[in-house]
């Protein structure tokens, strides 16, 4: 995986990952990042604050990995839209080409979130397993 300048001038740098979409945080240390452009902190948005700015804390971006893979196990915003429907945040209705993550991939996020902690997502509904026919997929709005 590489690392990009997303923006730089003399005084902010501000780093996106390139490649397999694995945040490391330590680029926010080795190389002076600023900021980073996170869809982890849609979910889980005072550990990814305290994994970037509270120092180096390799236990907790260990423990965030599992949910940053299943995040980008398919393209941008399908993981994000999934997990927040399985949340209840959001209602769950997908736009094609667009189609939520499959039923084992949801029933691994039920797990991810009673392994990092309910309290560290966002909402205050349950994370539940939504089935195929809880979604609505739309051909156009």
């Amino acid at each position: 995986m590489g690392v990009g300048h997303v923006w730089k001038d003399p005084h902010i740098l501000v780093l996106g990952a390139l490649g397999s979409n694995m945040f490391q945080a330590h680029y926010r240390w080795d190389y002076g990042a600023q900021g980073v452009i996170s869809v982890v902190s849609n979910l889980v948005p005072g550990l990814m604050h305290q994994l970037l700015l509270e120092g180096r804390d390799p236990k907790l971006n260990a423990k965030l990995q599992p949910l940053i893979k299943w995040l980008f196990m398919e393209p941008n915003p399908i993981g994000l839209n999934t997990a927040l429907s399985q949340l209840g945040l959001i209602q769950p209705v997908f736009r094609l080409p667009y189609v939520p993550l499959g039923i084992e991939q949801r029933q691994q996020f039920v797990q991810i979130v009673e392994d990092i902690g309910r309290q560290h997502f966002v909402g205050d509904k349950d994370v539940q397993v939504l089935e195929d026919d809880d979604f609505l997929l739309l051909h156009r709005y």
